[in-house]
Order: C-alpha cells, then sequence, then structure tokens
C-alpha cells in the first residue's frame, strides 16, 4: 500500500470523531422526552403505595377534574416502583421521585428547581427525600404549586409542538381577518369565517367496542367592544358567550344551537390570572345544544386589547360523549393560551 493511501486511512477516522466532537453533545444523543402532556410518572417503592404518601398522591394529582362532565382525574398518574423504573419510563416528559428514607431528620426536594433533560430531552424531574412523615407532609404543602407547575408544563409541550408544526392557513386567516394570531395543528380546518367570529375544528377517530367513534374539538375566535370593568363577571360572560353561540352554531336539527349549562351544580366556574403580564379571564363549564342531547366541556379565555380597545374571547369545546375528555381540553387550552395580539 502507498504512502499517501495508508495516510488516508489513518486520518479517516481521526476526521469523522473531529467532526462528531464539533457538531454534536450528549444531549444530541438522548431520545426526545415520552408520552403524553399530562401523564405523570411517580417513582415510590411498593412499601409506601398504601401510607399517607400515596394517599396525598391521589388527592393532589389525581383529584377529579370539576368542570367534566364525568369524573376523571386532573393527571394519568403512573406509580412504580425503583425496580420497575426502567425503559422507557424513564424517557416520560413528567418524573416525580420520592426517595423514602426512615434515618434521615430532614426533607430536601426540588420542587422550585427540578432537574432537565436527564434522560430525554424536554423533559422535566422533580425530586424528594426524607422520612415517611416528613416526605407526605411537605409534599403537601407544596402540591398546590406543583399541580399548577405540572400543569403550566404540559401545556407548553403541546405548545412547543404546535408551533413546530402549525397550521399556517388558519394562523394567516386570523391575521387578516382579526390582527392576532394562534398556533393550532395542521389537522383543524376552518369552518367558517364571519369576521368577528372564526370557527375552527379537527375530528379524530377512537376505536372503542369493536367501532370507530369520532371525538371532535371545536375552537372559536370572537372579538367584541371593551365598555367597562363589568365584561370580566361570570354573569356578563355567560350571557355573551350565549348570545355569540345561538347566532353562530347551530345543530343539525333546526331549533338547536350551543348554549351554556347553568343548572344547579353545572353551573361554570371562573377564575383571573395574569397570563404574560395581561389580565385574563377564564370560565370552564358545559356546553349542551339547545333541544338535542349532545354536550359536553368548554373552555373560554377573554383578555383586553388595549390598543384596539376590544375584547378577544378564544373557547374550545369538545364533544366526546365516550372517552375521558381532560387531554382533549388540555389540547385546546394550549392552543387558547399561544393566542398573540
Amino acid at each position: 500500500m502507498k504512502l499517501k493511501q495508508i495516510l488516508i486511512v489513518l486520518l479517516t477516522p481521526l476526521l469523522f470523531l473531529t467532526c462528531i466532537n464539533d457538531n454534536f453533545t450528549e444531549m444530541d444523543l438522548k431520545p426526545n422526552a415520552t408520552g403524553e402532556p399530562g401523564k405523570i410518572v411517580v417513582v415510590l417503592d411498593k412499601e409506601y403505595w398504601d401510607t399517607e404518601i400515596s394517599k396525598a398522591i391521589k388527592e393532589t394529582l389525581q383529584k377529579p377534574v370539576e368542570t367534566l362532565p364525568q369524573e376523571e382525574p386532573l393527571f394519568d398518574v403512573l406509580i412504580v416502583d425503583n425496580v420497575s423504573f426502567i425503559g422507557s419510563l424513564r424517557t416520560n416528559h413528567t418524573i416525580l421521585i420520592f426517595n423514602v428514607d426512615n434515618s434521615k431528620k430532614s426533607v430536601s426536594l426540588n420542587f422550585n428547581d427540578p432537574k432537565r433533560d436527564v434522560w430525554a430531552k424536554g423533559q422535566v424531574i422533580y425530586k424528594i427525600a426524607g422520612n415517611i412523615s416528613g416526605v407526605a407532609e411537605q409534599y403537601r404543602r407544596y402540591a398546590t404549586s406543583l399541580s399548577n407547575e405540572l400543569a403550566i408544563s404540559a401545556i407548553s409541550v403541546l405548545q412547543s409542538e404546535y408551533k413546530q408544526n402549525y397550521n399556517e392557513a388558519i394562523k394567516e386567516e386570523l391575521e387578516i381577518t382579526m390582527n392576532l394570531s394562534l398556533y393550532v395543528p395542521k389537522s383543524m380546518t376552518l369552518s367558517e369565517n364571519f369576521n368577528d367570529f372564526i370557527w375552527m375544528q379537527q375530528a379524530k377517530l377512537k376505536h372503542s367496542d369493536g367501532l370507530d367513534h369520532e371525538i371532535q374539538q371545536g375552537l372559536v375566535v370572537y372579538t367584541y367592544p371593551f365598555l367597562d370593568d363589568s365584561t370580566f363577571t361570570l354573569k356578563y360572560q355567560i350571557a355573551k358567550r350565549d348570545s355569540v353561540m345561538k347566532k353562530y352554531i347551530e345543530g343539525v336539527k333546526e331549533g338547536t344551537y350551543m348554549t351554556t349549562e347553568k343548572a344547579l351544580g353545572f353551573e361554570p366556574q371562573y377564575i383571573e390570572k395574569e397570563f404574560k403580564g395581561e389580565y385574563a379571564f377564564e370560565m370552564k363549564g358545559l356546553w349542551k345544544m339547545q333541544n338535542s342531547l349532545m354536550g359536553g366541556p368548554f373552555i373560554s379565555v377573554s383578555r383586553l386589547d388595549k390598543k384596539n380597545n376590544r375584547i378577544i374571547t378564544v373557547e374550545g369545546y369538545v364533544f366526546a360523549p365516550k372517552f375521558q375528555k381532560q387531554l382533549y381540553m388540555r389540547e385546546l387550552e394550549a392552543m387558547i393560551y399561544s393566542l398573540e395580539f
């Protein structure tokens, strides 16, 4: 073999390694986080599955969502022990690890500064360690803020997906017609555009009992002039919603239209919150078709566009009579809170 050929053979692996070092990091070798947003993998040894710790987990992460038509947990929680915590479980988006050591007198937790990207990109890991009574007590103390953080994290995961693969035609339509933008998936289609009311929908098929069932998700955007602060009251928001839905969303049969369920025990709930430094009025409840049997949950978020002195309301609803609806509502919530104007 000639000297030139020998040098090429010897240098090629070095060049390849140099290329890898220049362009790749340890993070590039990690898989993307898996699991549906809202699924929490909890790592807890089996001997503590029937203790105050597991009770606290169920009362917080698995508490029923009040604004759904049937009982559903806030999060999809999978509890596994340390031995079973292997393989794909380690790549889940969100992991909560309990390290119970009864020899410890103090409790440590990282809820305010969770570890990220340990086994997968886009992963968040919360840890709490200490003796059993201390862990249970401290977990309950921080459970509300943790639940809020987990909800925000699940929404962020979905928003990231939508921003990477959004429906460009709908985004452009909203920008031209209403001077605002939303990131919605490409599977969403534009149903109606009445200038001050835009209606989008998407349908999904889910197999159950040997049949394919259609799940409907709807998203509407409507605007109206801002008059005074009475706009941001539950009474006003329900009345405005009912008038808009009656006008624009009719059922298949004559005389049917969308309205808000207001029966005792099913009234909408609301919260006032800050979103990106601005005020937002969020309402959740049940919708129904007047004079029909259709219905399901909805979420409505109204914000003030000070520059144009108008209210922008973005609302999502789900029709999935045979299935749990929390995941589909979370998807809509991610779209709603992608609103920019």
